[in-house]
């Protein structure tokens, strides 16, 4: 499992640290460009689907956590998505070298799925 700990960029120039988190790993969000007129100390979760979260503040939040896998064929999970205010069910593969491929699906009617790929902090 712990192939996959460490910092990643995501897509976004976010920055995502996995590592243990009690019984299973988890990824923090560490990093990530302000929108205008904030900082990144103060930028809320406005976003988010569920209204009682939308006032805590999106530094240090989860965006991937319950992660279980043996790493040979990757791992499951799930994901929050700040930009967009989801949570998802998640697999995650690495794809040497130094890259991490995402795929969530949310399942409206039928399941919405989508692919990120994230790199290696160096």
């Amino acid at each position: 499992m712990d192939v996959i700990y460490g910092e990643w960029i995501t897509p976004d120039n976010g920055l995502v640290r996995i590592g243990p988190c009690g019984e299973a790993p988890c990824g923090l969000l560490v990093d990530f460009p302000p929108p205008p007129g904030f900082t990144r100390e103060t930028t809320l979760d406005a976003n988010n689907r569920d209204r009682k979260k939308r006032d805590r503040k999106l530094l240090g939040i989860p965006v991937l956590w319950n992660l279980s896998g043996n790493g040979d064929d990757g791992w499951r999970g799930r994901a929050y998505d700040p930009r967009r205010g989801l949570s998802a069910s998640v697999s995650a593969t690495l794809d040497p070298p130094g890259r991490l491929r995402l795929r969530g699906c949310v399942r409206v009617v039928v399941d919405m799925c989508r692919t990120e790929v994230w790199h290696r902090a160096k």
